[in-house]
């Protein structure tokens, strides 16, 4: 769940210790450079790759602790493991359709939701045939090899981890929680019926905007987007596009024979995603459970995130062939699945785990927790069955 401490002060934010802060600084020198190379900025959208994923410094490829109450945020996995069993509901269904089912989960985090999902389906006699992970960090790989290998050892030769995702093809299941959220966007301004890109450059020893003139490429993206909302942006008006949303999307379909990718993550229908009273867009950054819009604070040390426009996620779907079968959200998703009858008795329970219960399942379903901010879109291919996570509530014509 990215969301806690709002703050607005840099100087409120916890320090990072020195060995950090020499990482950071070798990022930021090394990002520099880049920038001196290209005429004095970079596209957000390469700053963020950079600062994320760069493979030794970035923040997903560092062994920085990014997980749990030690690190910047926590995932719905962690919180309660009623989350990967009703997850697991799911998987069940699409898996027994197929003869020799697989999944592949993108961005495995620190193994958690693969290890709950892995033993529920275990308990249930359907374990898909092979479980595939891709993961860009060679630290999380660590941490999720251990904890897989400790808690599922008689399956461990049938979870396989992935350099590329095209070296592989199956059917079944793709799984990608809080995956959308990390992908680069392009950060652009309405000034004057005309576009500009904000863009990244080094100024008095910090990075920093600078507006230029937005390109072909972007103008043409953004004069569609525009076109397609009840009002065209205000004067001032910021925000963000993910305008490699549909390649990537592509990627991911083109190794599946037949079965469901389905996504999780905080986001919004376009409409309100560029609502014009969100002038200022959805960037946001996580760093020690607080909450702040400063993309430069301590590059590499920090997560950036946007929420997600599943209207485009759809859209673009559609357009590669893919089908939209569902939409909704968490709240729904999990009742849909069955949390209901996973809750045990409270009567049967202490008062302290009947207290966590508690909080957990508030903490999933609760419309100013997790249960309406974060959504589940599941796209299909060749597959036609209607899904039970949206058997409570499907609200895909709110797309």
């Amino acid at each position: 769940m990215r969301q806690s401490k709002l703050t607005k002060n840099n100087s409120l934010l916890p320090r990072p210790d020195p060995e950090a802060r020499t990482q950071s600084e070798k990022l930021s020198v090394y990002i520099r450079d880049i920038i001196d190379r290209q005429e004095g900025a970079i596209g957000f959208d390469e700053y963020m790759d950079l600062v994320l994923y760069h493979p030794s410094l970035g923040y997903y490829s560092s062994d920085i602790q990014k997980f749990g109450p030690k690190g910047d945020f926590v995932t719905a996995p962690q919180i309660s493991p009623f989350f990967s069993k009703c997850l697991a509901s799911q998987c069940r269904q699409i898996l027994g359709d197929f003869k020799e089912p697989s999944i592949l989960e993108i961005g495995a985090g620190d193994g958690i939701m693969a290890r709950d999902l892995l033993l529920n389906l275990e308990k249930h006699n359907s374990l898909p045939d092979k479980y595939y992970i891709l993961e860009v960090s060679t630290h999380l790989k660590l941490r999720q090899k251990q904890l897989l290998k400790q808690s599922i050892p008689q399956y461990m030769d049938s979870i396989i981890w992935l350099n590329s995702i095209s070296e592989v093809n199956f059917e079944g299941l793709v799984l990608a929680n809080e995956v959308l959220d990390a992908l680069p966007v392009k950060r652009f301004k309405k000034e004057s019926n005309s576009f500009k890109e904000e863009k990244v450059t080094f100024y008095k020893n910090n990075f920093c905007w600078i507006d230029v003139d937005a390109d072909d490429q972007l103008i043409d993206n953004l004069t569609r987007l525009e076109k397609k909302l009840l009002t065209p942006f205000p004067e001032s008006y910021y925000s963000e596009i993910n305008i490699n949303l549909k390649v990537w999307l592509n990627s991911i379909q083109s190794i599946i024979k037949k079965g469901v990718i389905l996504l999780i993550d905080y986001g919004y229908s376009m409409s309100d995603y560029y609502h014009n009273e969100k002038s200022d867009g959805n960037l946001l950054c996580h760093y020690r459970h607080y909450v702040h819009n400063d993309p430069f604070f301590y590059p590499g040390l920090q997560d950036i995130t946007t929420c997600v426009n599943f209207t485009a996620v759809a859209e673009y779907a559609e357009e590669i062939g893919m089908n939209i079968s569902g939409y909704t959200n968490q709240t729904y998703f999990l009742f849909g699945c069955g949390l209901e009858n996973l809750v045990p008795d409270m009567n049967l329970l202490d008062i302290k785990s009947q207290t966590k219960v508690s909080q957990e399942l508030r903490t999933l379903t609760m419309p100013d927790e997790m249960g309406e901010r974060f959504k589940f879109i599941a796209l299909t291919k060749k597959y036609n069955k209607e899904l039970l996570g949206f058997s409570k509530m499907n609200q895909r014509s709110q797309l």
